[in-house]
């Protein structure tokens, strides 16, 4: 359901504010996204791997890997949305690939993460995801959160006046879904 969530949220979007969207993935699942569009919600989805592959003379949604985007094979400007599949990719604090996907993804107006597998107590996961967002800074949640361990950068511990305002905070952007019964389905 992750993959037809994360088409007609960009169907949404570009029907209202025009453009193309990209969905950025493993490139084992490309295919899922290709299926589901054609099979359940009756769109087309394009596999790309550089920009050249853009079609000036088609609008919708395309699909690539995360090799593509980071080293710059896509230039990645001319999207109106962009949805993250596995997003986990965010997790760690100072990789290559995280850096990159925050600097150029920056602009883009719409940005969604989407992922199975969120744990509540990854913290830099969660604040990689604020920042992608443009929710907030990096390094402004850190402070604003967290006591940092001098001796380990990504062990963060939560202060404990600001575990309530922590989970609020991220009660106003994120949403979790675990089963049905959270959007009150049986």
């Amino acid at each position: 359901g992750k993959s037809v969530m994360q088409l007609s949220i960009q169907q949404q979007v570009l029907a209202k504010h025009g453009g193309n969207g990209l969905i950025v993935a493993p490139l084992g699942v490309r295919t899922e996204f290709i299926n589901d569009g054609r099979d359940l919600l009756g769109i087309e989805v394009r596999f790309i791997r550089r920009t050249a592959e853009i079609d000036e003379d088609w609008a919708g949604i395309y699909v690539t890997n995360y090799e593509s985007v980071r080293d710059g094979r896509l230039d990645v400007d001319g999207f109106t949305v962009v949805s993250l599949d596995e997003a986990a990719v965010l997790a760690s604090y100072g990789s290559e690939t995280t850096q990159a996907l925050l600097d150029k993804f920056a602009d883009i107006p719409f940005r969604f993460v989407a992922t199975a597998t969120p744990s509540p107590n990854e913290y830099l996961e969660l604040i990689n995801y604020a920042a992608f967002l443009g929710i907030m800074d990096r390094g402004a949640a850190l402070t604003r959160f967290f006591k940092r361990d001098s001796k380990h950068a990504g062990n963060l511990t939560l202060l404990p006046h600001k575990r309530d305002e922590f989970w609020l905070w991220l009660n106003t952007w994120a949403c979790f879904v675990q089963r049905p019964s959270d959007l009150g389905f049986s």
